[in-house]
This record gives C-alpha cells, structure tokens and sequence, in this order.
C-alpha cells in the first residue's frame, strides 16, 4: 500500500507538466536547495511562506527541439502515455493558438480518494531572454464543479520554460511545480515524494519525444517570428539559471471524460 501510493503522488504531481496561465509570483520563498542529481537531471525544492508543501523544480535536456517538446505538452489526447497516473485528460477549451483549458484527474490506490483540477495553460515566447514559458494555473469553471467521489485540488502552479541547446537541435528545460493535492494526506509524505516529480516529469518527456512526432505543429512553431528571431541567435546560448513559465498551441484532441468515483 504504500509504494502504491508513493507511485500515485507522483503521478499526482506529473500531470501539472502540461499547461496552464500563473499570474506574477508574489509569494515569498525560501532558497533553492539541490535534492537529487542523476541521469543529466537535477532536482531542487524550497520553501514557500504559508504552507507546508514544497515547491519543487526539475533541471535537464530534451534531445529535440522545443518544436518538439512544445507539441508533446500540448497533445492532450496522448499525454496519459507519459504521464502514468493520469486516468483522464480532456481538452475543454482553447482560445486562439496559445491557451488552452483542460480538466486532468489522477488515478489514485485505494483506499485514498483520485485528485483533480481544470487547469488553464499560456504559452508565450520571450525573445528578449530566448525561450519559451509554458504557465500553469488551476482554475474554477462553471461547467467543471467538483466531482463526487473526487478531491478537488485546492491549488497548483507550474511551468515549463525551455532554452534551446546545442544549435537549437535540443531543449534546455525547467520543470517547477507547487500543488495542494487536498484531502488528509499528511505534508510530510507529500514532500518526501514530491521530489521524484520533477524528475520523472523530464525522463518521461525525453521519451515521448521519441515515441510521437508532429511534424504539422512542430513546422508551425518553427514559423513563429517571434521562435524564428531567437533561433537565428543560437550560437553561443548559455546554460539557463532556474525559474517559471505557460502553454502550447495545436489541434484540438480531447481525451476520455472523467466519470469513475473514488474513495475518500
């Protein structure tokens, strides 16, 4: 029972990768403390004032461009093939190229109840710093209440921000997330295996990289002017400091409807 549920935690969390718009950071946080480093990935977490979770952050390279990356976060219909404990990922909306609504549950052992949330995603390319933020944020929506059976998450934060490397042929990227998966799960177990997230979050994005190609997107957001602007200054792009970011622009896809009760 319990690595069961250590496995769904980290699932819990996985699924914040994707999309989402994050308003300013006002919070105030303590400094980035390095928790794990292996296989090319680093892992940090810090403090955040008023609560007992940990933000958490992922450091590491995608061997594809951020064309690639960018179509792999933004394929709803496909993102429970690496992201294991999502039972459910539907597209609800998109407004224009670049936001995107979703609804996302995870799939949870029993007797411990699935967690949810409607999530918002912003995708934005920021020329000046050369890179491209996908920003998280959870939401309330009307037509997506809380379910019965299923614990609403109360919050959850998160981005992707990637860098191109290596002449633009592969991805720098950042995994950061803070989440309340709600109910009675104590903060301590959370924290202690939260810190797998950002790591399995970026070993599972190098090989759905592999494993799904979207030439249409990826050709579209190679045409970006703002993409194409940074691109042509590749030579000489240094490692990026840790930070936050948004979401993806695509064809719709819409993943099966959550309808299966948990328990409390």
């Amino acid at each position: 029972m319990a690595r069961a549920t250590s496995i769904w935690l980290i699932g819990l969390s996985l699924f914040v990768s994707v999309s989402l718009a994050a308003a300013g950071d006002d919070r105030t946080t303590g400094p980035w403390e390095r928790v794990r480093n292996d296989a090319g990935i680093e892992v940090y977490r810090r403090t955040v004032a008023g609560s007992q979770l940990h933000e958490f952050q992922g450091t590491g390279v995608i061997e594809a461009p951020i064309p690639s990356v960018l179509a792999v976060l933004d394929d709803v219909e496909h993102r429970t093939e690496w992201m294991k404990e999502a039972v459910a990922q539907t597209l609800i909306s998109r407004n224009g190229d670049r936001e995107q609504t979703f609804y996302s549950r995870t799939g949870a052992p029993w007797p411990v109840s699935d967690r949810d949330a409607v999530i918002k995603a912003i995708t934005t390319v920021d020329v000046r710093s050369k890179m491209v933020k996908v920003e998280m944020n959870s939401i309330d929506h009307p037509a997506w209440p809380p379910q019965k059976g299923v614990v609403r998450m109360p919050s959850l934060r998160g981005h992707w921000y990637l860098w191109p490397s290596n002449g633009g042929k592969w991805t720098r990227v950042e995994y950061q997330v803070h989440a309340d998966p709600g109910g009675s799960l104590p903060s301590g177990i959370i924290n202690m295996v939260s810190k797998k997230i950002p790591h399995s979050a970026i070993s599972e994005m190098q090989k759905q990289v592999v494993r799904r190609k979207y030439p249409a997107f990826e050709a579209k957001i190679a045409q970006m002017p703002e993409y194409k602007d940074f691109v042509q200054t590749m030579p000489g792009l240094t490692a990026p400091v840790p930070v936050a970011g948004s979401t993806t622009p695509a064809a719709p896809a819409q993943a099966a409807t959550p309808a299966q009760e948990g328990t409390k």
